[in-house]
């Protein structure tokens, strides 16, 4: 497909519904300018949820996280610091193998399934 300012891909929502939404959309100068539900996809037609719908607004607003910051204060401070991407992936994965070992076991992690 192509859109008369940019080229019109088919995707899928980025999040772990169930439904699998079907996504349209258009890319201009290798940025995504467009975004909507596919009107052609069996299940949801069209349809997307809330969080879909503003997605682009989230994922260009200036404000948005752009590294990985480990909060400083107590929680519902708003004080976080910086750290690296290797830290913070060390970090996580340290979590979910605490987690995992848990009596609450690995499904503890996975909130779909």
């Amino acid at each position: 497909m192509v859109h008369s300012n940019g080229k019109t891909i088919r995707a899928v929502c980025p999040h772990d519904c169930p439904d699998t939404c079907g996504m349209v959309v258009t890319v201009e100068s290798g940025r995504a300018t467009d975004l909507r539900g596919d009107r052609d996809h069996p299940f949801t037609r069209g349809y997307l949820c809330q969080k879909v719908t503003r997605y682009l607004d989230r994922v260009y607003h200036p404000d948005r996280l752009k590294w990985p910051l480990l909060r400083s204060g107590p929680k519902g401070s708003g004080q976080f610091q910086r750290i690296g991407w290797d830290e913070a992936i060390e970090r996580i994965a340290n979590r979910f193998a605490e987690i995992a070992a848990s009596s609450d076991g690995p499904q503890a992690i996975l909130p779909y399934s």
